[in-house]
């Protein structure tokens, strides 16, 4: 009977192939970050929150002129976000996807509160998802980098 465990050849070609490929894979992979510079007040139940400064984009799938990240890849990805009311304020907010409600948040009324929100989402490609207002008063999100929203692809 042959032994048909693998050889310490086959397992480094293995090992070498397993891992150039994740390399590979990791430089391709959708990911974003974008921070707010100036305060946004949002004053309708439909406004978004437009992170105007989008220091990571790779796959290009964040617009920082709408703040709509559409997903250029299927897969379950890691969506997160915060949001830093201003001064003793609050923000009610949530995470969209595809114009459906996903997750909701609250930064409280106290000396500017925050609320951070992560999700594993599963997306297909051109699914959107962006943080919207989530009441119809007028309420202001901080700006000055405190406020986030980025998300990449964990897995396909």
């Amino acid at each position: 009977m042959r032994d048909r465990r693998p050889s310490a050849y086959d397992y480094e070609s293995w090992a070498y192939y397993k891992d150039s490929y994740s390399k590979t894979d990791l430089k391709r992979r959708p990911t974003f970050f974008a921070s707010l510079k100036p305060s946004q007040t949002l004053a309708s139940i439909k406004d978004i929150v437009k992170f105007n400064d989008a220091k990571i984009n790779i796959g290009g799938g964040y617009d920082s002129r709408t703040g709509i990240f559409t997903a250029p890849r299927n897969g379950i990805y890691i969506i997160s976000s915060t949001i830093m009311a201003t001064g003793s304020g609050d923000v009610q907010f949530q995470l969209n996807k595809n114009d459906q409600l996903y997750t909701g948040g609250y930064a409280t009324k106290s000396n500017y509160g925050a609320q951070t929100i992560n999700s594993l989402v599963d997306l297909k490609k051109g699914d959107k998802v962006y943080i919207k207002h989530r009441t119809g008063s007028s309420q202001t999100v901080y700006g000055e980098h405190f406020s986030t929203f980025s998300g990449y692809l964990l897995s396909e």
